[in-house]
């Protein structure tokens, strides 16, 4: 292949504790000014490409490597974990870093700085603000000034906006869009909404690591629907049909899909299992949220949602006793628990499961296998009974392949499946999760929600964060939007959805369902639950 502005020939790819390649005969050829969409299965090699036309494979990430690669030597690459790419302890060093790689001279550099601050939504953001201080959406914004700064011949972004709240997703993807059309960008990304108008180029991967076909994104959507279909790949919302023909022709495959799942509703006595009375969370300087009163009933499914940075995070974490109120308490209405009084994680963690937001600050073992087991193994179970729900859950997560991988060399949505599973071995009364769906393709996402709709279907709890509207909707009966420094709401899903203002205060749009009944002037009674 005769060399282009970016590329690659012949590429294959393994890493050193994998039995199969993770790429394989790879050839691309990716002109200047490119904008191009890498879609594919979770685990198909996206972020690997990625990462080997960055160069950061081989001369950061180690793995056996065959073919040719060729670039230009500027480079930024925005990674899933904003976490991994900072070197500095707050806001305007960090981006300061990057001007100093460009030998800016200080003097310039205070305009530059809060210019891609607000480039990204962060101008009112003060630059002596602790890094570790920021939300995951606030630090994904961040990397990305920082990225931005470098001024590089190439954008490589490693899903961008998975940690960004809706107003924050459409935001950033704005920003992509207005970037100089001579900007060269490669981009993983499955929030799908405003991208395909503008990206020249889609390259789709099989779950082998190969290409399975390049070209223009709506050519490659209308001609590869089946296979897309297959391997679960996110579309855009509405695909493959607009608001008009919906409208008109009322397609019910598509309008049965975005209804709320069925829930039986308890009659029975309501039974409360964690309440937070009058609390008040303060990290550092700063207070996260005040004046919190909520219950959470056994049974429950709770979506916490609300803008980046608004405490959903830190939320779970008090509630699992990893985070401790400055006012106010938490109280738990297990049967080792006494009124009012402060409890270890450990304790906690006899009745309560918790799923982080990046899945490996959870691992403690060197392998897939033993990853999922080595609660059995803590909690004094029988060989037998430990491999048996471990083979279970393996399966069921679709991990068979990856059982005797190190945890750390998965791809982010197969960390987080293991993350998942691993917290699935035991029953739980509750269960904390934080982005249960992040890095997931849909095929995936679809199948965890029916996991965990059938976990809160044997009484356990569900209580998780999500900035997915559709999911929450779905599933969720109730939901807790922390905004504005506090508990802005607190009930059910068809109370907040019907509530615009609220919604806008929330940084949250309509659910597709919500969406069409009112385009569609389909008059709701008072008290009907679409469904």
């Amino acid at each position: 292949m005769e060399p282009s502005y970016l590329g690659c020939s012949d590429l294959y790819v393994q890493f050193y504790e994998r039995t199969e390649p993770t790429l394989t005969n790879v050839n691309l050829s990716i002109k200047e000014g490119e904008k191009v969409l890498l879609l594919g299965p979770s685990g198909s090699g996206k972020s690997t490409l990625l990462q080997v036309l960055s160069r950061l494979i081989p001369n950061t990430i180690f793995a056996h490597m065959k073919g040719e690669v060729w670039g230009p030597a500027q480079k930024g690459v925005l990674f899933q974990d904003p976490d991994s790419q900072f070197c500095m302890l707050k806001v305007d060093e960090e981006i300061a870093f990057s001007l100093e790689n460009r030998g800016i001279p200080p003097i310039h550099m205070p305009e530059m700085i809060q210019t891609v601050k607000e480039q990204v939504g962060l101008g009112d953001l003060e630059g002596e603000t602790p890094i570790h201080s920021l939300s995951g959406g606030m630090k994904q914004r961040l990397a990305l000034a920082t990225i931005l700064a470098l001024e590089p011949d190439v954008l490589f972004l490693d899903e961008p906006t998975s940690q960004l709240d809706p107003i924050g997703t459409k935001e950033v993807i704005d920003i992509l869009k207005q970037l100089n059309e001579n900007q060269t960008m490669i981009l993983i990304e499955h929030k799908l909404e405003g991208v395909l108008e503008w990206i020249d180029r889609v390259i789709l991967f099989n779950d082998r690591g190969e290409v399975a076909a390049d070209g223009d994104p709506h050519v490659i959507y209308k001609e590869y629907e089946q296979l897309i279909e297959q391997y679960g790949i996110w579309k855009p919302r509405l695909w493959p049909s607009t608001w008009e023909q919906l409208l008109r022709e009322e397609n019910l495959d598509i309008i049965n899909r975005w209804k709320r799942k069925t829930r039986i509703e308890k009659q029975s006595h309501v039974q409360p299992l964690v309440t937070v009375t009058d609390g008040a969370l303060r990290l550092g300087n700063n207070t996260v949220w005040s004046n919190v009163n909520v219950e959470i009933n056994k049974g429950d499914w709770v979506a916490v949602m609300g803008p980046n940075g608004s405490g959903k995070s830190s939320f779970l974490k008090t509630i699992m006793g990893l985070c401790t109120l400055k006012e106010g308490f938490v109280n738990y209405h297990f049967p080792f628990h006494s009124q009012k009084k402060a409890i270890r994680p450990e304790v906690l963690s006899k009745s309560i499961g918790f799923v982080f937001q990046n899945p490996e600050h959870q691992f403690v073992t060197d392998s897939v296998e033993d990853e999922i087991s080595f609660v059995g193994k803590v909690e004094g179970w029988s060989e037998k009974k430990t491999m048996e729900r471990t083979e279970q859950l393996i399966e069921e997560f679709s991990l068979s392949h990856l059982r005797k991988a190190n945890p750390y060399t998965l791809s982010t949505g197969q960390q987080r499946r293991l993350s998942v599973a691993s917290m699935l071995l035991k029953k739980h009364e509750v269960l904390l999760l934080d982005e249960p769906a992040f890095g997931q393709d849909a095929r995936m996402t679809d199948e965890l929600a029916k996991r965990i709709n059938t976990l809160n279907e044997q009484e356990t709890t569900i209580v998780m964060t999500t900035h997915d509207v559709e999911f929450a909707y779905q599933y969720a009966n109730k939901l807790i939007i922390f905004a504005e420094g506090g508990l802005l709401f607190a009930g059910s899903p068809e109370e907040l959805f019907s509530n615009s203002p609220l919604l806008k205060r929330a940084k949250l749009h309509e659910p597709l369902y919500i969406e069409y009944v009112k385009r569609k002037r389909i008059p709701e009674e008072k008290g009907v639950v679409f469904s």
